[in-house]
C-alpha cells in the first residue's frame, strides 16, 4: 500500500507546457540533465541553457513540480510523426516498415530526464544512533525509487494525453536499464528493431495504450492527471483533490 503522505500525487504535480514560458522552463530541465548531469549534449550549442532539437516543434512538452517548493524536478516529451517519420528511426531501423495507421495513431515518448535534485525530496529513514548498512541499502532503494515515481507521474500524464488524442501506441527508444524497469511494472513492450548504438546501448519498443492503461499501477496513485501551465499564469489554477 502506498503511503498517502508519500505518494505521488500527494508530493508531485504534472504540467502540459503550453506557453513560451512553460517550454523555457521544459527545455532548461532537459538542457540540466543531458548537458550538465549527463554529458550528452555539448553544452555550447544552447548557450541559453535551453536544450532543444527540430523535432520540438512537433511535440507536446510535460514536466513535474514539487507541490510544495515549486521546484521543478522532470520532463518528457510525446512526439508526433513528420513526413512519415518518427525521432527513433533516425537511429534505429525498424524490423518491417510502419504502416500509415501507425503514423496516425502513434507517439513517441523521448527526452525522459529527473533531476538528480529530486532525490532530496525522497521520504528519509529516521535517523539511528549507530550507522545501519541495511537502512542504508533501503534509502537508496527510496533514491531509486523517487527518481521512478517521478517517471511513472509522467508517463501517467502522456497516457491521458494519448486517450484524449486518440493515441493507440508508443514508440520509446531506451537503455536496457530503463527497458528493465518498464517490463518490470508489468507494462508489456514490443520490439520493433535491433539495439542500436546511441549514447549507449538503445532498443526501440511499441507499447500498446490500452495495456498500459490496465496496469495496477495506477490503481493507487498518479489520479490526478496534468493540468496547462497556462492556468498557472492566469491565476485559475487550484490543487485538484482526490474524490
Amino acid at each position: 500500500m502506498i503511503s498517502e503522505k508519500h505518494s505521488f500525487d500527494n508530493c508531485f504535480e504534472v504540467f502540459l507546457a503550453d506557453t513560451p514560458e512553460s517550454k523555457r522552463i521544459h527545455y532548461n530541465l532537459r538542457y540540466q540533465v543531458y548537458c550538465d548531469e549527463l554529458g550528452y549534449e555539448d553544452k555550447e550549442l544552447f548557450p541559453q541553457q535551453l536544450e532543444f532539437d527540430e523535432w520540438d516543434q512537433h511535440a507536446e512538452h510535460f514536466m513535474v513540480r514539487h507541490r510544495y517548493t515549486g521546484q521543478w524536478l522532470g520532463a518528457l516529451r510525446v512526439v508526433s510523426p513528420h513526413r512519415q517519420r518518427f525521432p527513433f528511426e533516425e537511429k534505429c531501423e525498424a524490423d518491417q516498415p510502419l504502416a500509415d495507421a501507425d503514423y496516425r495513431g502513434a507517439i513517441e515518448i523521448s527526452r525522459l530526464c529527473v533531476l538528480r535534485e529530486a532525490r532530496r525530496f525522497a521520504p528519509r529513514i529516521l535517523s539511528q544512533t549507530e550507522p545501519d548498512p541495511a537502512s542504508n541499502v533501503k534509502y537508496l532503494n527510496t533514491l531509486r525509487q523517487q527518481s521512478r515515481s517521478i517517471m511513472w507521474g509522467l508517463y501517467r500524464a502522456a497516457v491521458d494525453y494519448s486517450v484524449e488524442q486518440g493515441i493507440e501506441h508508443w514508440f520509446i527508444l531506451v537503455a536496457p536499464a530503463l527497458a528493465y524497469a518498464v517490463k518490470k511494472q508489468g507494462f508489456e513492450m514490443h520490439q520493433v528493431a535491433e539495439p542500436c548504438e546511441h549514447r549507449g546501448l538503445r532498443t526501440p519498443y511499441r507499447l500498446d495504450v490500452d495495456h498500459i492503461l490496465q496496469n495496477p499501477l495506477w490503481q493507487e496513485d498518479y489520479q490526478l492527471g496534468y493540468r496547462r501551465y497556462s492556468e498557472l499564469e492566469q491565476g485559475n489554477y487550484a490543487v485538484r483533490q482526490r474524490a
